[in-house]
Protein backbone atom coordinates (compact mmCIF):
# COMPACT_ATOMS: atom_id res chain seq x y z
CA UNK A 1 0.00 0.00 0.00
CA UNK A 2 1.70 3.24 -0.87
CA UNK A 3 0.67 6.89 0.92
CA UNK A 4 -2.42 7.18 3.06
CA UNK A 5 -3.31 9.77 5.12
CA UNK A 6 -6.88 11.59 6.76
CA UNK A 7 -8.00 13.76 3.97
CA UNK A 8 -9.71 11.00 1.45
CA UNK A 9 -7.05 12.77 -1.08
CA UNK A 10 -4.30 11.68 0.73
CA UNK A 11 -3.56 8.36 -0.57
CA UNK A 12 -2.25 7.34 -3.66
CA UNK A 13 -4.63 5.37 -5.08
CA UNK A 14 -7.17 8.94 -5.51
CA UNK A 15 -4.67 10.83 -6.59
CA UNK A 16 -4.05 8.57 -9.26
CA UNK A 17 -7.79 8.14 -9.76
CA UNK A 18 -8.11 12.05 -10.16
CA UNK A 19 -5.20 11.94 -12.62
CA UNK A 20 -7.42 9.57 -14.21
CA UNK A 21 -10.48 11.94 -14.04
CA UNK A 22 -8.55 14.86 -15.63
CA UNK A 23 -8.49 12.91 -18.21
CA UNK A 24 -11.35 11.28 -18.59
CA UNK A 25 -13.64 13.35 -16.72
CA UNK A 26 -17.12 11.77 -15.72
CA UNK A 27 -16.56 8.30 -17.57
CA UNK A 28 -13.81 7.61 -14.81
CA UNK A 29 -16.53 8.01 -11.95
CA UNK A 30 -17.49 4.33 -12.58
CA UNK A 31 -14.04 2.86 -12.15
CA UNK A 32 -14.08 2.05 -8.61
CA UNK A 33 -17.90 0.74 -8.57
CA UNK A 34 -17.11 -1.83 -11.27
CA UNK A 35 -13.44 -2.36 -9.40
CA UNK A 36 -15.54 -3.18 -6.21
CA UNK A 37 -18.01 -4.92 -7.92
CA UNK A 38 -15.48 -7.37 -9.02
CA UNK A 39 -14.10 -8.16 -6.24
CA UNK A 40 -16.87 -8.41 -4.65
CA UNK A 41 -18.73 -10.89 -7.22
CA UNK A 42 -15.23 -13.00 -7.10
CA UNK A 43 -16.08 -13.27 -3.44
CA UNK A 44 -12.36 -11.41 -2.65
CA UNK A 45 -11.65 -9.14 0.01
CA UNK A 46 -12.07 -5.23 -1.11
CA UNK A 47 -8.51 -3.63 -1.52
CA UNK A 48 -7.67 -0.78 0.10
CA UNK A 49 -6.75 1.02 -2.83
CA UNK A 50 -9.56 0.32 -4.31
CA UNK A 51 -12.16 1.83 -1.25
CA UNK A 52 -9.53 4.56 -1.35
CA UNK A 53 -10.82 5.43 -5.01
CA UNK A 54 -14.47 4.56 -3.62
CA UNK A 55 -14.47 7.51 -1.42
CA UNK A 56 -12.34 9.73 -3.69
CA UNK A 57 -15.12 8.98 -5.86
CA UNK A 58 -17.82 9.67 -3.68
CA UNK A 59 -16.54 13.31 -2.65
CA UNK A 60 -16.13 14.16 -6.38
CA UNK A 61 -20.08 13.28 -6.98
CA UNK A 62 -20.20 15.43 -3.68
CA UNK A 63 -18.56 18.29 -5.41
CA UNK A 64 -20.83 17.80 -8.73
CA UNK A 65 -23.23 18.70 -6.67
CA UNK A 66 -22.16 21.42 -4.98
CA UNK A 67 -20.84 20.41 -2.04
CA UNK A 68 -17.51 22.19 -1.34
CA UNK A 69 -14.05 21.54 -2.93
CA UNK A 70 -11.30 20.36 -0.02
CA UNK A 71 -7.96 22.45 -0.55
CA UNK A 72 -6.23 19.41 -1.29
CA UNK A 73 -7.85 18.97 -5.02
CA UNK A 74 -8.35 22.70 -5.79
CA UNK A 75 -5.89 21.58 -9.00
CA UNK A 76 -8.83 19.56 -10.13
CA UNK A 77 -11.91 22.05 -9.10
CA UNK A 78 -12.06 22.87 -12.87
CA UNK A 79 -12.65 19.43 -14.37
CA UNK A 80 -14.96 18.46 -11.46
CA UNK A 81 -17.14 21.42 -12.74
CA UNK A 82 -16.50 20.77 -15.84
CA UNK A 83 -18.30 17.44 -16.06
CA UNK A 84 -20.46 18.22 -13.11
CA UNK A 85 -23.97 17.81 -15.07
CA UNK A 86 -22.90 14.71 -16.98
CA UNK A 87 -21.85 12.90 -13.34
CA UNK A 88 -25.19 13.62 -12.22
CA UNK A 89 -26.76 11.92 -15.35
CA UNK A 90 -24.71 8.81 -14.75
CA UNK A 91 -27.78 6.30 -15.06
CA UNK A 92 -28.26 4.47 -12.03
CA UNK A 93 -25.05 6.20 -9.95
CA UNK A 94 -27.39 6.30 -6.41
CA UNK A 95 -28.08 2.69 -6.83
CA UNK A 96 -24.77 1.61 -8.07
CA UNK A 97 -23.13 3.57 -4.82
CA UNK A 98 -25.74 2.11 -2.73
CA UNK A 99 -24.80 -1.33 -3.56
CA UNK A 100 -21.46 -0.64 -2.94
CA UNK A 101 -22.02 0.96 0.37
CA UNK A 102 -23.97 -2.09 1.64
CA UNK A 103 -20.67 -4.33 0.17
CA UNK A 104 -18.52 -2.11 2.79
CA UNK A 105 -20.78 -1.66 5.50
CA UNK A 106 -21.16 -5.88 4.95
CA UNK A 107 -17.65 -6.60 5.86
CA UNK A 108 -14.23 -6.03 7.46
CA UNK A 109 -12.40 -3.83 4.36
CA UNK A 110 -8.75 -3.65 4.80
CA UNK A 111 -8.96 0.10 4.64
CA UNK A 112 -11.07 0.23 8.07
CA UNK A 113 -8.77 -2.33 9.30
CA UNK A 114 -5.61 -0.18 8.64
CA UNK A 115 -7.04 2.76 9.92
CA UNK A 116 -8.67 0.92 13.35
CA UNK A 117 -4.92 -0.54 13.87
CA UNK A 118 -3.87 3.12 13.44
CA UNK A 119 -5.84 4.30 16.31
CA UNK A 120 -8.23 6.44 13.68
CA UNK A 121 -10.84 4.45 13.09
CA UNK A 122 -13.13 6.67 14.60
CA UNK A 123 -11.59 9.53 12.30
CA UNK A 124 -11.90 7.00 9.67
CA UNK A 125 -15.58 6.07 9.76
CA UNK A 126 -16.88 9.87 10.41
CA UNK A 127 -15.04 10.83 7.33
CA UNK A 128 -17.01 8.32 5.26
CA UNK A 129 -20.34 9.04 7.12
CA UNK A 130 -19.63 12.51 6.04
CA UNK A 131 -19.18 11.29 2.51
CA UNK A 132 -22.27 8.61 2.48
CA UNK A 133 -24.36 11.73 3.46
CA UNK A 134 -23.03 13.94 1.35
CA UNK A 135 -23.24 11.77 -2.03
CA UNK A 136 -26.30 10.61 -1.21
CA UNK A 137 -27.80 14.00 -0.92
CA UNK A 138 -26.48 15.01 -3.93
CA UNK A 139 -28.09 11.59 -5.67
CA UNK A 140 -31.73 11.94 -3.79
CA UNK A 141 -32.23 15.35 -5.67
Amino acid sequence: MGTWGKDVFENDAASDWMSLFDRLGFLAVTTPLAEIAEYSDLGKPIPAETEQTFWAMCEVVAIAGGFPTPPSIDDHKLAIRRDAGKILKIPNLRQRIMVVLERLDASETELKTLWMSAGEGGDFEADCKRLRGSVLKVLAQ
